[in-house]
């Protein structure tokens, strides 16, 4: 290769797309992670990769022999991009698995792939402070008599 020759300088800079057989559905780059506030959270309610979810997804139909109803869903998704590009949002994506899933799927089934996200429990403030010292003093040394009739 020669130096003078220029690299190819059309299209987009950056594409992302998800492929399954026939089926190709342009993404929108991943550009920037949004940043985690709590790594607790991340740990509680772990993101799966959109491929987890694509394969987890799909050996599930596939199982059940609902490949096709699946296949008309991502058609239908295909014909109504987001922008006039043909691009879409990855979430879209994930909510047509999703929404396919839940109307065939078995709630446990539906819980493997997709889990709900969980909760964490509020810290209890109740033995943040110090007992009072009113429970923690000794009673007085002085006896009280009781007097004689």
């Amino acid at each position: 290769p020669s130096l003078g020759v220029a690299m190819r300088n059309r299209g987009p800079g950056k594409w992302r797309d998800w492929r399954w057989g026939q089926i190709v559905i342009p993404l929108y780059p991943l550009d920037v992670v949004p940043p985690t506030p709590d790594p607790a959270a991340v740990v509680l309610n772990p993101i799966k990769p959109l491929s987890e979810v694509a394969y987890q997804t799909i050996s599930a139909l596939q199982a059940k022999n609902f490949l096709p109803k699946l296949t008309d869903a991502l058609g239908e998704l295909v014909k109504q991009p987001d922008s006039p590009g043909g691009r879409f949002q990855e979430q879209r994506l994930r909510d047509c698995f999703k929404d396919t899933a839940s109307a065939l799927l078995e709630p446990e089934e539906m819980e493997k792939i997709f889990p709900s996200p969980v909760v964490p429990e509020p810290p209890s403030k109740s033995g943040s402070r110090r007992p009072s010292k009113s429970a923690s003093r000794k009673p007085t040394k002085e006896v009280l008599v009781e007097p004689k009739d």
